[in-house]
């Protein structure tokens, strides 16, 4: 096995890192070892030697989907944030994975390309948003993909890193069917538009979404997906579950389907408020929800 002396050679590295300065809920334990790559090279060069080596690793964005666990999590963390350059490329843009959404969004609307509007307001990194597939109801990231940078999984010689097109990955619904591939960088297809016209897109969006979710608050977004031809937000309202909290953590009263951290939640208020949050859908309407929230498991002794 690798020192971790000769990792910190591949990427900086720190011990025992909090976690909850770094997600949206401000909820999480330490990391065992925090690494934070510059480039998608070395990002691919990490993933490749802790593989070798059987270390476990989370993959952590600007941890906007993220409930982390209290405990912590044993091995590594990788932090994509110091991987944030974008690049024109034609009539498009060309992303590193750690580069965050606002940003994506202002530079498009800068150099006056259009096709990511639906993305405005919305937090996390490109990478994160591809492995989900962020976006609207009726949109999503991958709509605008030409080419995605991948390293892929498995015992392959070299760096395994691939190139795909969207069409090869094939993404759903909020889910970008990586099936474990990571993102290291993607090209965007998108239209040539006056900045004023985009810009005029983007303001429409985002005051709808200031005036129906509570973005200002401690959240992850959504807790779950929308179900096929319904709304999970809408679902919850229904079951009366708008201020329901558990510990530290409440279902927020603006928006059902955001969960609240509400100055002192742990993880397990969350877990809790989540299982409970299923449970009376379910007993409500007969519809089992979909978790959007990305939830790491809690180890078994603290780390």
């Amino acid at each position: 096995m690798l020192s971790p002396e000769t990792y910190a050679e591949i990427a900086p590295m720190r011990r025992d890192e909090p976690l909850a300065p770094w997600t949206t809920l401000r909820i999480g334990g330490r990391a065992e070892f925090f690494f934070e790559p510059h480039k998608p090279e070395k990002l691919a060069e990490l993933l490749t030697a802790l593989e070798a080596d059987g270390i476990p690793w989370q993959l952590l964005g600007a941890g906007a989907n993220v409930l982390a666990p209290d405990r912590g999590v044993p091995g590594a963390v990788i932090h994509t944030g110091n991987m944030r350059r974008i690049f024109s490329d034609g009539p498009g843009l060309r992303a590193w994975a750690g580069v965050t959404l606002p940003s994506l969004v202002h530079t498009a609307h800068n150099v006056g390309l259009a096709g990511l509007e639906a993305l405005v307001g919305v937090p996390g990194h490109v990478g994160g948003a591809l492995a989900m597939n962020a976006g609207s109801a009726t949109w999503g990231i991958w709509d605008q993909v030409e080419q995605v940078v991948l390293w892929m999984p498995g015992q392959r010689p070299g760096l395994k890193i691939e190139e795909h097109t969207a069409a090869e990955i094939g993404p759903r619904y909020r889910d970008g069917n990586l099936q474990g591939a990571v993102v290291l960088e993607v090209l965007f297809h998108l239209e040539e538009q006056p900045p004023k016209v985009i810009k005029e897109r983007q303001d429409a969006i985002l005051r709808k979404k200031n005036q129906s979710q509570p973005v200002r608050l401690s959240s992850a977004g959504c807790a779950f997906r929308n179900p096929e031809g319904d709304s999970a937000g809408r679902l919850l309202d229904a079951a009366g579950l708008k201020g329901l909290q558990i510990g530290g953590a409440q279902v927020s009263e603006l928006h059902a389907n955001f969960i609240l951290n509400r100055g002192q939640a742990t993880a397990a208020d969350v877990r809790q408020l989540l299982e409970q949050m299923e449970s009376q859908v379910f007993a409500h309407s007969g519809v089992h929800l979909q978790r959007e929230l990305v939830v790491w498991p809690e180890p078994t002794a603290p780390c």
